[in-house]
């Protein structure tokens, strides 16, 4: 397991703990895919180093997504974002309209 992935399980252990625990568990899975994606790409060390670069490539390198799965990855990536303390949100997924 990568030191970025286990960083993010650390982060989401409170949050799948509360509220609706099995859509939290989507969202960490959904997170850890990324990451993992993230990861065969370059070496990120820790999850601050995360940016909107990444999610930029990951919206291009993923384009075969529905429209609907693309805004579940972006509403996971704004929980990130969040617990990250990063200023906005993530990048919108291009949407094919």
């Amino acid at each position: 397991m990568s030191i970025l992935a286990d960083e993010i399980r650390r982060l989401a252990h409170r949050y799948v703990r509360k509220g609706a625990k099995a859509h939290r568990r989507k969202q960490v899975q959904k997170l850890l895919l990324f990451v993992a994606w993230v990861e065969t790409q370059e070496a990120v060390g820790h999850p601050a180093r995360l940016g909107k670069r990444h999610v930029i490539g990951f919206w291009r390198a993923h384009d075969g997504l529905s429209d609907k799965t693309r805004y579940g990855y972006w509403l996971a990536l704004c929980v990130l974002w969040g617990w990250l303390d990063k200023p906005d949100k993530p990048p919108r997924p291009f949407l094919r309209g």
